[in-house]
């Protein structure tokens, strides 16, 4: 078998796009998938009934901030981004509920219903973001496609500082870089209804607001502006097929069913693979100068190199690297008809929203819930968020039909759930995801009654079925490893596994496309982290093409992506931002 410039090995979507990137710039690439095909984490399948497309991981899709939907051409390989024009809410138990949309106003008009002190924090916000427009733009964008220095820090502290003068808010930007989440919301907001919308969105990414030192992230979620935040026409593996057409018409080559056993080393430099016995070219060796691992940090150091390459002391600080933070138990719907939530009443806006979340009718019960869940114990109360892609892609169920995923996070060991011992990680071999399954069904029947009389079938997909589908995704870890503070920023994955960069690992030759800054998601940042480095490196990194803005194309984009095309013509019609 041939050898390569670059090898990869694992076909998830920031592998497949740091493969696209250095095989358009002029190398060679191989990528080796264990699985029958790439993109184990951003999948689509018909998990039961024919016609209902499901999402088994990735479903909220943002790869138009990226700089690889346009240096990939990815709309040119199928990418068809759909979305609706309420981007986000919330339903109360009260009745009400709180909606964010593309259109600022609809989401200021939704906040003053609540609160006028809290809409016009938004419009603070707003106005400060205008006035200092460039600055803001060029910290998103180094926050996620840079590697994180304390120059960034002191950039974004000093901008907050700015900010929190501008809201009459006795803060500093360093203030909040200690702070928790939860603490900040506290401050910038007065009212139930609209603080636990940003304490929400933060459980979506991965980025906790129960811990501390994310109170910047929160602080950015608290303007309440447009996301770049869709679904794909067909469903979320249509991102992972437009990055296997850009690779392979690039002349690019995929091995499937091809898992690595080892990592290759000789004169302390990685230099290329072995292919496991079960692989489908057994046993083969394939030499390159470039390694690139898209498996998470353990496997990849502890499996694939092991004690005797690495040393007794990596492997003992890489073996209690953590994927424990909570993770999501997933729940697909496939329904006969659209939920409508008892908030329609209040603001029909609500049923043109996609993603949303209910439970946590307060920050407490939102920090309260986080809090157990980190300790190993399941909320009482369940809460968790939903995702209904048919009412902004009609394509993934038959005609007049939904599917919906909804989530709660949980403890990938759970210990204790309303009074009863669970058996940690085991539990889940107990029927323990059909249980909570039951208790989020139950839920989503209090905000939207006569949901469960809409549902045709039903599937579950525990940490532990995430894992035996993905065993990179440790305790079905949906980011590469846990954002906690000690392993978030520059300290990501840990202090030293990385050097001069976010991707170049203490091995000579090895880079990592996973695990790193700032953490896996369908932004595909760490894919082109790695490109970027390994280009760099090899002398390729200077292509005319190659010239992206991370949020460019969504910023030239954003008005001609298709919306609400799933949505019912009574909701287009009413609620806030509708056609009256």
């Amino acid at each position: 078998m041939k050898d390569y410039d670059v090898i990869l090995i694992g076909g998830g979507i920031n592998g497949l796009t740091a493969a696209a990137y250095l095989q358009k710039a002029g190398l060679s690439v191989g990528i080796f998938e264990a699985r029958g095909q790439c993109g184990a984490h951003c999948d689509t399948v018909e998990l039961g009934l024919p016609g209902y497309l499901h999402n088994t991981h990735a479903a909220w899709l943002v790869p138009a901030m990226s700089p690889a939907m346009a240096d990939l051409e990815l709309e040119h390989y199928g990418l068809e981004l759909r979305g609706t024009d309420v981007i986000f809410a919330k339903p109360f138990l009260d009745g009400q509920n709180t909606v964010q949309g593309l259109d600022p106003a609809l989401t200021r008009d939704s906040v003053a219903r609540h609160s006028e002190h809290d809409a016009s924090v938004l419009d603070r916000i707003a106005a400060y973001n205008m006035e200092h427009g460039g600055e803001a733009l060029e910290i998103n964008r180094r926050n996620l496609f840079d590697r994180p220095t304390g120059e960034l820090a002191d950039r974004v502290s000093a901008f907050n500082d700015g900010l929190l003068k501008s809201l009459g808010v006795p803060l500093s930007g360093d203030d909040v870089g200690r702070m928790t989440g939860f603490e900040l919301l506290e401050v910038i907001f007065e009212c139930e209804h609209v603080r636990t919308v940003p304490g929400a969105l933060g459980e979506f990414t991965g980025q906790w607001p129960l811990n501390r030192r994310v109170g910047p992230q929160v602080l950015g979620l608290c303007g309440m502006s447009p996301m770049a935040v869709h679904t794909a026409r067909g469903g979320s593996h249509a991102l992972t097929h437009a990055l296997v057409k850009c690779f392979v018409a690039q002349g690019g080559e995929i091995w499937t069913t091809c898992p690595v056993d080892k990592i290759l080393v000789e004169d302390g430099r990685a230099c290329g693979i072995r292919l496991a016995e079960e692989a489908l070219l057994p046993g083969e060796e394939i030499r390159a100068k470039t390694i690139i691992s898209n498996l998470t940090l353990v496997p990849t150091f502890l499996r694939l190199l092991g004690e005797d390459v690495i040393g007794p002391e990596w492997a003992r600080r890489i073996k209690y690297f953590n994927y424990d933070d909570p993770q999501l138990l997933g729940i697909y719907y496939a329904l006969k008809g659209d939920p409508v939530f008892a908030s329609a009443d209040y603001d029909a806006a609500i049923q043109r929203s996609w993603v949303g979340y209910f439970g946590g009718e307060t920050l407490d019960e939102i920090r309260n819930g986080q809090g157990e869940a980190m300790t190993g114990v399941i909320p009482d109360k369940a809460m968790g968020g939903w995702f209904n892609t048919t009412r902004a892609d009609p394509t993934q169920a038959p005609d007049g039909c939904h599917t919906v995923f909804a989530w709660m996070s949980v403890p990938p060991r759970p210990r204790r759930w309303r009074g009863r011992r669970l058996a940690g990680w085991d539990t889940w071999r107990q029927g323990l995801g059909e249980a909570l399954a039951d208790a989020m069904t139950d839920r989503y029947e209090e905000y939207a009654p006569g949901f469960k009389d809409l549902i045709l079938e039903r599937h579950v997909n525990t940490p532990m079925d995430q894992e035996n589908s993905n065993p990179s995704a440790v305790r079905g870890n949906m980011i590469g490893g846990s954002a906690i503070p000690e392993q978030y920023g520059a300290n990501r994955p840990l202090p030293g596994v990385v050097e001069n960069g976010v991707s170049r690992s203490f091995m000579p030759g090895l880079y990592l496309s996973n695990s790193i800054h700032p953490y896996g998601a369908t932004h595909l940042a760490t894919g082109y982290l790695a490109a970027v480095e390994v280009a760099e490196d090899r002398g390729c990194r200077d292509k005319d093409w190659w010239a992206a803005q991370p949020f460019g194309w969504f910023l030239a984009n954003v008005m001609r992506i298709p919306l609400n095309l799933g949505i019912d013509d009574k909701w287009k019609t009413s609620g806030a931002g509708g056609i009256r």
